[in-house]
């Protein structure tokens, strides 16, 4: 089987290929994944073990070059004895889907949000599919409604990597890395740099709590991701210096893995104000390495979070309320703890990496079985 993933960058989607491309049965599954443009995920996969086909790069406007690399794909199911192709997201859909078809082999699709009205989505909506995945209630919701056959499965979330990578660097080194305090509590965002996951809202609530708490330090992890919105992360380090916050605020970019599970488990609690949010795979992390989380009440965080049990949600687009809850949060360190106990628990049992893969592998068996039984 292979997956087929549009980008050569690690996103949030390709964080979760990755992890269940990590647990899959091998012994049932022989993964390869085929990329439709090059770069560094390549190299990620590879040390997974993982066999990579890199097709050559364009862009979806340009309709001969799709069709080029759908036949393309066509030729690896034939060559590579493909049974099954998993894409990866809602374009690549438009290359799994079809290149199935012409195949005569099976295609699962996951989902990652839903989509906008138009005649590209109604096109790739109307490509056969043998099971839809989707990433959270509002996506399962959205294509059961458009007639898919579809099943919740959640991004799976791997405790041991996560401690693994956590352990690799200490707070010393984190410390010295970034010119952080290591004298202060620090207090950390982890998304991509884009204006819809409000770390502007993050920064405007740190900078209502810090007269009260001096021994804060904000970290925003993450940078521009596909080019997208690449002006706001200048627009948040202005924004910064308009309230006050030099010294107390760093900006990391983007940076190894290892080390953002480091900054994650170093840290006091772990914010996240993004104002619209299917999962949150930042918030599961965190969890998952025993890190309380404040995050507004989108469609994934208000699952992932049980509100006075494992974290703090705020009515999304409340910055008042934001501040207000971290000033709480942090005003109460048994809490923290607790909560950070508590969460780890839940994360592990209902959103762990190795349950969401075995979710994954009866989809497979089952899409499988629906081809055999049409061919028969």
């Amino acid at each position: 089987m292979a997956w087929i993933s549009c980008v050569g960058e690690k996103g949030g989607a390709e964080t979760l290929m990755i992890e269940c491309l990590r647990v899959l049965d091998r012994s049932r599954f022989r993964p390869e994944v085929i990329q439709l443009r090059p770069g560094p995920l390549e190299t990620m996969l590879r040390d997974l073990d993982v066999t990579v086909h890199v097709l050559e790069m364009h862009r979806m406007r340009e309709v001969h070059r799709v069709a080029g690399a759908i036949l393309g794909i066509r030729r690896l199911v034939r060559d590579r004895h493909l049974r099954l192709l998993h894409s990866n997201g809602f374009r690549a859909h438009a290359y799994g889907g079809l290149a199935a078809a012409l195949s005569g082999v099976a295609e699962v699709w996951t989902t990652h949000t839903v989509e906008q009205p138009g005649w590209s989505t109604s096109a790739i909506l109307a490509i056969p599919t043998a099971q839809v995945l989707a990433n959270c209630p509002r996506t399962q919701a959205y294509f059961e409604g458009r007639g898919k056959p579809t099943s919740l499965v959640w991004p799976g979330v791997n405790r041991s990597v996560l401690e693994a990578a956590a352990a690799r660097t200490d707070r010393a080194d984190l410390a010295n890395r970034y010119r952080l305090d290591p004298g202060r509590r620090w207090v950390t965002v982890g998304a991509r740099l884009q204006r819809f996951k409000g770390q502007d809202h993050f920064l405007r609530a740190l900078a209502r709590v810090l007269p009260n708490r001096p021994d804060l330090h904000g970290i925003v992890v993450g940078g521009s991701l596909f080019d997208l919105e690449s002006a706001y992360q200048r627009e948040l380090r202005e924004l910064a210096q308009e309230l006050g916050l030099e010294g107390r605020v760093t900006f990391t970019g983007f940076i190894p893995d290892a080390d953002v599970a480091g900054l994650l488990a170093a840290s006091t609690l772990v914010v996240h104000p993004a104002l619209e949010e299917d999962f949150g795979l930042t918030v599961a992390e965190a969890q998952m390495l025993g890190i309380p989380v404040v995050a507004y009440a989108t469609v994934g965080p208000a699952v992932i979070l049980l509100p006075g049990e494992t974290g703090w949600l705020v009515p999304v687009g409340d910055q008042s309320g934001l501040a207000a809850t971290l000033d709480e949060a942090l005003g109460s360190p048994q809490r923290l703890r607790e909560f950070g106990a508590c969460g780890r628990e839940r994360v592990e049992r209902l959103f762990g990496a190795a349950s969401q893969a075995r979710r994954t592998e009866e989809i497979y068996e089952a899409a499988l079985g629906s081809v055999g039984s049409r061919s028969s």
